[in-house]
């Protein structure tokens, strides 16, 4: 795990003792997830959880340290003289998912821009041991895990959840001066740089540092919003002629269907018609049935066991086919025969010739 600093945001709600200074017990810090942008602007999220808030060790780094006007960066005994403005009293104390602690703001300047609002603001600076494991807290996912919180001070701040600057995390998003930087800067005012997007840098006041990161990610999640909107109008879009080409496919088949329903029925009823003309009931029988039924009427010697369907159609149409032949070849085969049988018969002189010679025999005359 790395060793990071961070700053968290509470607001004072003061009064004015007797000897002027600000006293109050404000809340100073939560437990759950922070959000911090990074200096390439990506968003992260550190989960505070309660387990380390309310540690009694860390509860115990609050006691004495002290309160800055803005976030010097580091304080300790080389610069707490010239940044100090008071004083947090006693160890912190769990009030509900809150911190609360005592504090006691002393220096005339803090006191003013407290009461006037310009300073109001509180936000923690500490140390962290960052367990760089995501995971989820309530429902809700995270990057990292701070652990073993240790308090430096506590800032009056003008702005807060504004953006990170430099290399120092801050938890209150307000200015924050590089933790690595020199203990003691110059007094007055700390620049900061300012790049813009185009490359260019320029000394800037904190909070100016600050506003403008703000505005930047604001325009950076308007440009996310944009862009998911575009994706999902693009995938509607998509959805929608989606289910254009489906209906157009419907119709087709629908259509198909419809004309090869129409063919079925006119084929069944041509086949129907033909069997009807030899004596063949159609009802119960599918068309191969009925086919089998007519060949076995018009071609009794043809074996039809384990043909298949092709073969039972080309038996079935050249039965059908040549029973008109058929019928014509018995007829002339009758008309034939009855002819042989008449010119069998005697007629005339040879007739009466015939029937002399019977009854000379005693035989039966021949008609």
């Amino acid at each position: 795990m790395k060793q990071v600093t961070r700053y968290d945001v509470g607001e004072i709600r003061a009064s004015v003792n007797e000897d002027g200074y600000l006293q109050d017990t404000p809340v100073v810090g939560r437990v759950g997830i922070q959000t911090y942008r990074n200096p390439d602007g990506s968003v992260r999220r550190e989960l505070r959880p309660p387990e380390e808030v309310f540690k009694a060790d860390s509860l115990a780094t609050f006691k004495g340290k002290p309160i800055t006007l803005g976030h010097p960066g580091a304080v300790n005994a080389k610069n707490a003289k010239r940044h100090q403005v008071g004083t947090m009293l006693d160890i912190a104390q769990q009030d509900g998912d809150n911190l609360k602690v005592p504090i006691i703001i002393h220096a005339d300047e803090a006191i003013s821009r407290a009461t006037t609002g310009k300073s109001k603001q509180l936000s923690l600076g500490y140390r962290l041991d960052l367990d760089e494991t995501p995971g989820e807290w309530n429902g809700q996912p995270y990057d990292a895990v701070q652990r073993n919180i240790r308090i430096n001070h506590l800032a009056l701040v003008s702005k807060a959840r504004a953006g990170d600057v430099a290399t120092l995390n801050l938890d209150g998003d307000e200015e924050v001066l590089n933790i690595d930087a020199d203990d003691n800067p110059p007094k007055g005012t700390t620049m900061q740089k300012l790049r813009l997007d185009s490359g260019l840098e320029y000394e800037a006041a904190p909070e100016v540092v600050v506003a403008y990161q703000a505005l930047k990610q604001d325009a950076e999640d308007a440009k996310s919003k944009l862009s998911d909107a575009t994706n999902t109008i693009t995938t509607l879009t998509a959805e929608r002629d989606t289910l254009k080409a489906d209906a157009a496919e419907f119709d087709n088949k629908l259509k198909v269907a419809r004309e090869d329903a129409e063919k079925s029925i006119k084929s069944r009823t041509e086949l129907e018609i033909k069997a009807s003309k030899h004596g063949i009931k159609c009802d119960g029988l599918d068309d191969a049935a009925v086919k089998k039924a007519v060949i076995i009427k018009l071609k009794p010697g043809l074996n039809l066991d384990g043909k298949d369907d092709a073969y039972i159609s080309a038996a079935f149409d050249f039965a059908v086919d040549s029973a008109p032949m058929e019928k014509q070849r018995q007829i002339v085969n009758q008309d034939r025969a009855e002819a042989r049988n008449d010119a069998a018969q005697p007629t005339g002189a040879a007739a009466a010739r015939q029937k002399y010679i019977d009854r000379l025999h005693g035989n039966k005359e021949s008609k």
